[in-house]
């Protein structure tokens, strides 16, 4: 009888185990599906993150630069002067011009005399006829709103062009169109760094069109786009489809696209399938090592966080690789964000809001972080020769842009990890170079800032400067430093002094330059 019910028992614990195998086996496979869903979610909240990072960097940053260029052409324009003819171009055109570093050219199209005048100058043939260019079509236009026009084929060329576009009036009548040329490379290389070497590709729309302006890895989109592969349906159908997704972008008429082909699923696929065969086949064997090392990675997952959190107390910076985790990824996101607001904190901090360069601050930092590692530099001030003079004439406005020029003369000519802004019209420089090196750069510096050209103003502006070396002239190296500053002040300013770093032939000499 007992061997009846065994018996009995094997037949009912038999069909019994494979029912709860196939509710194991069932139950993992949707786990695994919905796994594979959210690694989905997350691949293309990814990229979206990215469409919103190009357009709050490039996009809107493009778009700014180019309405403050042709809203300062605008303002520079003598509206009777060209009524009679003349040329728009002015002065002002070569500072707009450096609004943007890239290769483009600025326009003015005379409506009453079927002229354009252009910086920096453009010969055109005798078959250029702007009645014929597609940017013709503004003056149509009602509209005293920004016209952004194209892209279009610039003229005897293979290159395309982007115009922004300003109807120009003058006594109610129209004068002119003002135009500012976007170059297309520049967004070509932009939108290839933000992509790196994924594969997917990135592009502009035309939002009525949908023509493609520029893009990055255009040959990944397929001709003909499947009705299934819609960008508002999410599954996975991006398995066979990939997934388009689309961002709409302000203040001009394009999108931002980004699409993602099937193969930047397919590996997230094998991996999931592999996460299910291969625990189901050693379910059995090893169930107590996977729970172990489980918790081992917990806890290693754990002092990660941690010393991740130190890292940010203790400004270390992060490696440029980072493990991969199972439980603290969106931690470590969330960490790598705070480490993110903490530096660009502490990079405002170190910077002159004004002129842009290295402020006081950063200026003892790197003193002393120097000093502790017993690296010789040289250390310049160098002062602004008669700065009142230039803020009492013609006011703090014109002083404020004379400060951020030279300030960028500087940082162009020492190099911008060693010029700092210590006070108003006060710079200092750390350099850690030869004498030699030192004196040729000063020797460039004052000539290049004394044959800067100025509008408001017909006047040079010159610097004095002053030098000293550490460790020669150990813990009194500002003061002597400063008195070589003042000893150029002294003798007719324009000129720099330098303490050297042999006193030879005597004791104090002096290294004089003055232009």
């Amino acid at each position: 009888m007992a061997g009846e019910i065994i018996k009995k028992r094997y037949y009912i614990l038999t069909p019994l185990s494979f029912l709860l195998g196939a509710l194991v086996l069932i139950s993992t496979l949707l786990l695994a599906i919905t796994s594979y869903l959210r690694s989905i979610d997350k691949t293309v909240a990814g990229y979206e993150q990215i469409l919103t990072s190009i357009d709050a960097t490039l996009i809107q940053e493009m778009v700014l630069d180019n309405q403050r260029q042709l809203a300062v052409l605008e303002a520079s324009l003598d509206r009777q002067a060209i009524a009679r003819g003349e040329s728009a171009v002015n002065p002002i055109w070569a500072i707009a011009h450096q609004f943007k570093h890239d290769a483009h050219f600025l326009y003015f199209y005379n409506a009453r005399f079927d002229e354009i005048s252009s910086y920096p100058a453009r010969a055109l043939s005798m078959d250029y006829v702007p009645q014929q260019r597609p940017w013709y079509q503004a003056m149509n236009s009602d509209s005293d709103e920004l016209i952004w026009f194209g892209p279009y084929q610039d003229f005897n060329s293979d290159k395309q062009s982007l115009t922004l576009i300003k109807r120009v009036e003058g006594d109610g009548k129209l004068l002119g169109l003002l135009m500012v040329d976007l170059s297309f490379d520049s967004v070509q290389e932009a939108l290839s760094r933000a992509m790196g070497n994924d594969q997917a590709a990135i592009y502009l729309t035309v939002r009525k069109s949908g023509q493609i302006i520029v893009g990055h890895n255009l040959g990944l989109i397929p001709k003909v786009q499947d009705e299934d592969a819609e960008p508002g349906t999410l599954g996975l159908n991006v398995i066979r489809h990939g997934r388009h997704l689309k961002l709409e972008l302000a203040d001009v008429g394009w999108d931002l696209n980004i699409y993602l082909p099937p193969a930047q699923f397919h590996d997230s696929l094998q991996e999931t399938l592999l996460m299910v065969v291969l625990p189901l086949l050693a379910l059995l064997a090893f169930w107590l090592c996977s729970l172990l090392f489980l918790v081992r990675i917990f806890r290693q997952e754990q002092a990660l966080v941690q010393g991740s959190l130190v890292g940010i107390m203790q400004h270390r910076e992060e490696a440029p690789s980072r493990p991969r985790t199972w439980f603290v990824r969106g931690s470590l996101g969330e960490i790598d964000q705070v480490r993110t607001s903490v530096r660009q904190g502490q990079n405002a901090l170190l910077h002159d809001p004004l002129t842009g360069i290295m402020n006081r601050r950063a200026f003892d930092q790197h003193r002393c972080a120097l000093e502790q590692a017993q690296t010789p530099y040289w250390l310049v001030l160098i002062d602004l020769d008669r700065f009142k003079r230039i803020n009492d004439n013609w006011g703090h406005g014109v002083g404020d842009a004379v400060l951020y020029r030279v300030a960028t003369i500087l940082a162009r000519t020492l190099g911008e990890g060693w010029v700092y802004r210590i006070g108003g019209d006060e710079f200092a420089a750390i350099l850690p170079w030869s004498q030699s090196e030192v004196e040729q750069r000063l020797i460039y510096l004052l000539a290049r800032v004394r044959g800067l050209k100025w509008r408001e103003f017909k006047e040079s502006i010159t610097l004095s400067a002053g030098g000293a070396h550490y460790p020669d002239a150990g813990e009194s190296l500002f003061e002597r430093a400063d008195e070589c500053l003042y000893q150029s002040k002294h003798q007719g300013r324009d000129c720099w002094h330098l303490l050297p770093v042999q006193k030879s032939p005597s004791e104090g000499e002096v290294v004089t330059v003055s232009v």
